[in-house]
Order: structure tokens, then C-alpha cells, then sequence
């Protein structure tokens, strides 16, 4: 096995392409992968098949897909004549724009909808704009120009938000309490996963009593809130055991655990192997 494997993040702080191979995306059908950049993917053909996160997702042309950082993908199918269009914002530089600030708000039903169908004149439309960034990327080396990238992506930010509100109605109109406090505790999920596994640490964060948080997670996202937290940590482990040679130890522990052992009982749980065994097979 490769001592590292290829990671969604990107070399450097922009990119706008399209040239994405079938051969590369077919790498990250061999295991779960976590996101670091922030991607903004229009397909114009062909056909994907992937779990994002918690849900399955079947990507056709005139699809838009804004994949946030620390998002998890496992690519189940490619059709041959995928194409792609792709801006994206390095890990690096996320970690530095506050980009959460922006998306706060929208961040759960982002990700509970990943992937979000366009009329096709829409999809035109942006099609166009892709290309237009293709041609400035080629001329003005904008991914070496720092000023630009900040309000670029709020651009992008808010322009994906704006997508959301028009072009899925129910998205944010009437929003329930139930889907407020499954909103608020996927954000805090993102963000303390490694760290807090416990649910009623989520539901004092969420203000509200243990029996009230698990109710309304449950009505909200149909999985319960430690359904959610054990998916969220298993999927990482597995891509830290795939695409790192860091001891079964140090990942347990950079996971939370107190001890490799209960790391150990708790992957086999919910997996069917050990953590040696998975990187193994």
C-alpha cells in the first residue's frame, strides 16, 4: 500500500477546471474520503453515484454539488463520459476564510443536499460562467492572488446559497424547530466530532433537554443523534487507516478514544474488522 494516497484537497489556494480524469475519480471509489477543500461542481454529462456524508447521492448532467470541508465521499459508480466542471478553495486557505460565517445557517440543509438539480437554462448559464473562470484562471493566474480569493468565494458562497433558496423551494422557507436543532447539531458535529462523542454534549450545546434533542434529530434527519456521531467517526477512521501509516494508536486518540482498546471494540462493532484488518485488506 502507498504510503499516501491522493486526498480531495487541492496544491494550491484556487482552482478552476475541467479536465478531471475518469481514472482519478475512480481512486476514491476504494474508500471513504474526506473532503478538505470546498468544492463547486457543475456535471454537464455522464452520470455519478456516490454516498456524501449520510445520504446516497446520483449526480446527473445539470447538477450542481457544493461539497463543504471535512465532508465525507465514497464514490460508488462513473459513467465513462463523466464531465465536469470544478471551482474549488484549498483546505488551507478554508481554515482561514471564516467561511462559516457565511453559511451558518445553511450549512445542515447544504449538507443534507449536496447535490441540487438546475433547469437546464440555468445550468447553461453557469456552464458559461465556469468557462469565463477557466479563461481568466489562464490569463490572470488568479490562484496567486490572494486579494481575489476572499470575496471569489463569497461570491461562490452566496451564489450556491442563492441556487438553494430558488431552485428547492421547501429548502428554507418554514423551517421547523425540529430542523433547527438538527441543523445546529450537525454544524457542532463537524466541527467537535473528534473530540465529543457524547449526545448530550450536543444537546446542552443545542440548549435543550436529552430526550427533547434526540426526538427532534430523529424527526428531522430519520437516523438518531448517536447514529449520526458513530457514522461521522467511522468514516474518518477508515480514511485516516487507508490513506496514512499512522499507528492504529495515534489515530484512536486523534479520534477521541481513551484507549486504542475501546477504539479497537467500537470499530469492529460497527464495521465487522479491527482497524488493522481494514487497513490490511
Amino acid at each position: 500500500m502507498n504510503n499516501e494516497l491522493p486526498k480531495f484537497d487541492l496544491p494550491v489556494d484556487f482552482v478552476v477546471t475541467d479536465e478531471i480524469p475518469v481514472t482519478l475519480l475512480q481512486k476514491y471509489a476504494l474508500f471513504p474520503c474526506k473532503i478538505k477543500a470546498c468544492l463547486f461542481v457543475l456535471c454537464t454529462c455522464g452520470e455519478v453515484r456516490a454516498t456524501v456524508n449520510l445520504s446516497k447521492q446520483t449526480i446527473h448532467a445539470g447538477d450542481f454539488v457544493t461539497l463543504m470541508p471535512n465532508s465525507f465521499i465514497q464514490i460508488e459508480h462513473i459513467s465513462d463520459d463523466i464531465r465536469l466542471y470544478v471551482v474549488g478553495f484549498s483546505g488551507e486557505f478554508m481554515m482561514h476564510s471564516n467561511y462559516l460565517k457565511v453559511v451558518v445557517n445553511d450549512f445542515y440543509s447544504i449538507i443534507q443536499h449536496p447535490s441540487l438539480p438546475l433547469p437546464p437554462r440555468v445550468a447553461r448559464l453557469y456552464e458559461q460562467a465556469y468557462r469565463l473562470m477557466l479563461r481568466v484562471s489562464a490569463v490572470s493566474r488568479v490562484e496567486n492572488t490572494p486579494e481575489i480569493l476572499s470575496p471569489l468565494l463569497s461570491l461562490c458562497l452566496h451564489t450556491c446559497i442563492r441556487l438553494y433558496k430558488h431552485y428547492l423551494p421547501l429548502w428554507d422557507n418554514e423551517v421547523s424547530r425540529d430542523q433547527e436543532i438538527c441543523r445546529e447539531f450537525i454544524v457542532m458535529l463537524m466541527q467537535h466530532y473528534a473530540h465529543e462523542h457524547s449526545v448530550a454534549f450536543y444537546a446542552r450545546s443545542c440548549g435543550v433537554t436529552l430526550p427533547h434533542f434526540c426526538a427532534a434529530v430523529k424527526r428531522a434527519s430519520g437516523h438518531t443523534a448517536l447514529t449520526l456521531i458513530n457514522h461521522v467517526l467511522i468514516m474518518n477512521a477508515k480514511e485516516r487507516l487507508f490513506t496514512t501509516r499512522k499507528p492504529v494508536k495515534e489515530i484512536a486518540f486523534e479520534l477521541g478514544f481513551n484507549t486504542p482498546s475501546h477504539f479497537n471494540r467500537f470499530f469492529r462493532e460497527h464495521t465487522g474488522l479491527t482497524p488493522q484488518e481494514y487497513r490490511n485488506k
